[in-house]
């Protein structure tokens, strides 16, 4: 704290002394003229005299007795006297605002109330004048500046007291620095009186324009410093709900759920391990927040040690956790909470069975709660028994899977919880008889494709066991006949598959073949949802651009399938066959040269080719024509999508096979829509529309982009065969596609 005895410059302690020395009355008189004085001063005063008055001033706001005279001259001209030489003290504006409710007390007392009004309407700006100088130059320091000042936000202007503005163009200036501006904006919503939603929208509109790939390790830095702090929990759901990318990015996640694991087996703070729980259950989908939290209890808990936090983590579970469409998640809970109940009971806990009740009723609901309770009662209880001397015997395994497959095998929902379940929570001793189970009860190809899914979870051993399942699966049965009572895994797992098991079932397509329509579907799918996903990072983008990323998505996803395809055919898949997919853009400017005029008003279109050959003498080329629109967003995203109706009807007038395809962010799904150009043009007749085709219709009517590959496209179900519709996809005709995509299939002998 700076002494009262601050000297002032030689050249104003005149003027000090004969202001402070007068009365009020003559002071209010003789304010044009000491004011005309003091603005000479500024004018010709020298840095280090400016510095001295600074010193000087807020020595005297600051502490001690002030004459009514020495207040106004402080107050009324503390924009040019406090300069942001030094790092800025704290509290400034309330000590300063408490200074001016002390200046306007004095003169009333004194019946000076008429000049009170424009007095304080000058002071105000003064001390508006004030902070913004502090913050221009020292931004990182607003909550100290404002602390204990009442705050508002109407959408544009911080207001303190009600009185005090702040333009936040002030405080946020170049984009450089805009990062840790802006969570100093965020680290006032705690105590921001009114307009929080408007700050948090003002902070998320802001946030939006920075690069994501520019900001996010700062972020994540920020974020885990709030995680390692006692008061960050209340932080944490305000920093999340402005930078909302964060919630869908998995590196944090993983961070988390490794910190909060490391927690648990160390004994860590209480408050960090709550703090983590709080922030896995904000992530959003895909990235898997409450799974990442359960991973780290399935990681850390052993019966040896107390199991307090582990507790405290599973009740955050419990509480985000909808188990009717989570019921492998809630398997794993029930688990978890049967083994912290067996620990319980050995430490004396009052309130184990009250404890395990609880966790029971939250899916008694369920139509299968009663065998996944039984389920996890039953891991509970043999698990442990394979660590220890008291194993079961090879007879008594066999027996306990026969009666998990019975019990399990008859129920998509059970099969599904108990697959994840075995993966994921079993422990090495019970490797084998996890993985062979978890074979019984695989059934359908719904069942193959959640055992891919699973080489994407978070746990690391159910990543290594899919691997180890799918390699088996891809090798095929071996010529080596196998004794009737398989005695090891992999001999078990021939026996599974020799047995017909794992059956293959027929297709709904030409291709007569479930297994491979199913793998085209879910390829598809991939980058339909993926480019769906990140439609609202990429929608500025022009359509020719946003259309390119998806077709190159999609050719890098053709080439994966060749490989997919020969995991399928070594496990008996009756002919061979060749898919490729190729793209080309018909109008590319030359480098140096503008892009050339799209003829069509608005869109992009393209022309699917597709060439099929059975058996080398069955053969079919026919083309779709599609016109592709993106959703476009001004503050929110709109209602209605742009799309003139003579383009429906000059591609109509081309072919039936006429698509429209609508580039979209996620809305039920996250899906990119497919709709007949016929059924649009229908859809504008309704809305008596000549330029737009509404949003909701559009999305009730559409069909998923990977749906109409597969099952229309490569399904020969469209397609217009005529030469001239062909003869306009050779690149060559006059206001041709803007995109050509060829596809080509192959069956059979070449």
């Amino acid at each position: 704290m700076l002494s009262g005895n601050d000297k002032w410059p030689d050249s104003i302690q005149a003027l000090y002394e004969q202001v402070t020395g007068s009365s009020p009355e003559a002071v209010l008189s003789s304010r044009p003229q000491w004011a005309e004085r003091l603005a000479e001063w500024v004018r010709s005063a020298t840095l280090d005299e400016r510095e001295m008055a600074r010193a000087a001033t807020w020595s005297r706001l600051d502490s001690g007795s002030r004459s009514p005279g020495e207040l106004l001259f402080l107050l009324a001209h503390c924009g040019e006297l406090l300069w942001p030489y030094t790092e800025p003290p704290r509290e400034l504006l309330q000590r300063l605002i408490a200074r001016q409710e002390q200046l306007v007390q004095v003169l009333k007392g004194e019946g000076q109330g008429e000049a009170v009004e424009p007095l304080v309407h000058q002071v105000d700006g003064e001390l508006s004048k004030v902070l913004s100088r502090y913050l221009k130059r020292h931004p990182e320091a607003l909550r100290e500046l404002v602390s204990g000042v009442r705050c508002t936000f109407d959408g544009k202007v911080l207001r303190f007291n009600e009185t005090v503005e702040l333009d936040l163009k002030v405080l946020l200036g170049s984009e450089k620095r805009l990062i840790g501006r802006l969570d100093q904006l965020r680290a006032l919503l705690p105590h921001l009186r009114e307009g929080r939603d408007k700050l948090v929208g003002f902070i998320r509109e802001r946030a939006a324009r920075i690069p994501w790939r520019e900001c996010r390790d700062v972020l994540e830095e920020k974020l885990f410093q709030m995680v390692a702090s006692p008061e960050g929990r209340s932080e944490l759901r305000g920093f999340l709900g402005c930078y909302t990318n964060g919630r869908g990015e998995a590196r944090w996640c993983t961070r988390a759920s490794l910190l909060l694991a490391r927690n648990l087996e160390e004994g860590g703070a209480l408050a960090v391990i709550e703090n983590l729980s709080e922030m896995l259950a904000y992530f959003e989908a895909p990235v898997e927040g409450l799974r990442g939290a359960l991973q780290a209890l399935v990681a850390s808990i052993h019966e040896d040690k107390d199991l307090e936090r582990h507790r405290l983590v599973a009740d955050k579970c419990w509480e985000h956790l909808k188990p009717e469409g989570e019921p492998g998640v809630a398997l794993v809970l029930l688990w978890l909470e049967e083994r912290i109940f067996r620990v319980a009971l050995r430490q004396g806990s009052e309130d184990a069975f009250e404890r395990r009740n609880r966790a029971r009723e939250r899916v008694r609901e369920l139509p299968v709660a009663e065998a996944l309770s039984w389920l996890a009662e039953e891991c509970a209880d043999l698990w442990p028994r394979l660590e220890s001397e008291r194993r079961p015997g090879a007879d008594e395994l066999a027996a306990w899977r026969q009666e998990v497959a019975h019990r399990f095998a008859r129920k998509p929902v059970l099969r599904k919880a108990a697959i994840e379940f075995f993966l994921w929570c079993a422990p090495d001793a019970a490797a084998s008889e996890a993985e062979l189970v978890t074979l019984s009860l695989v059934k359908t190809s719904t069942d193959r494709r959640l055992l891919r899914r699973l080489g994407e979870h978070p746990s690391t051993r159910v990543r290594f066991r899919v691997r180890a399942i799918n390699a088996w699966l891809a090798a095929g049965p071996e010529s080596s006949p196998e004794p009737a009572t398989p005695a090891t895994l992999t001999g078990a797992l021939r026996h599974l598959r020799a047995s017909g098991t794992m059956t293959l079932g027929g297709g709904r397509t030409w291709l007569r073949d479930r297994d491979l329509e199913e793998l085209l579907l879910g390829a598809f799918s991939r980058v339909e949802r993926d480019f769906s996903a990140r439609y609202p990072e990429h929608f500025r983008e022009d359509e020719a651009r946003l259309v390119m990323r998806l077709l190159e998505d999609l050719k890098h996803e053709f080439e994966s399938i060749r490989s997919d395809l020969s995991i399928l055919l070594s496990q008996g898949q009756p002919v061979p066959l060749e898919l490729d997919l190729q793209y080309r853009r018909t109008r590319v400017p030359a480098e140096g040269e503008p892009a050339p005029e799209n003829p069509r008003p608005a869109g992009v279109e393209l022309a699917f080719v597709l060439k099929v050959e059975v058996d080398s003498f069955l053969t079919t080329k026919r083309a779709v024509l599609v016109l592709a629109r993106k959703l476009e967003h001004r503050g929110e995203w709109a209602p209605n999508i742009r799309l003139a109706r003579e383009q429906v009807d000059e591609m109509l007038g081309r072919t039936e096979s006429s698509f429209c395809l609508f580039l979209v962010p996620p809305s039920l799904r996250a899906e990119c829509w497919m709709v007949p150009a016929r059924l649009v043009r229908g859809l504008m007749d309704a809305q008596e529309s000549l330029s737009t085709v509404s949003r909701e219709g559009a999305q009730r009517v559409a069909r998923s982009l990977a749906q109409w590959m597969t099952y229309d496209l490569l399904g020969l179900w469209t397609g217009d065969d005529r030469p001239a519709v062909l003869e306009r996809t050779e690149g060559s005709a006059e206001r041709g596609p803007d995109f050509i995509v060829e596809i080509s299939v192959r069956r059979g002998g070449r």
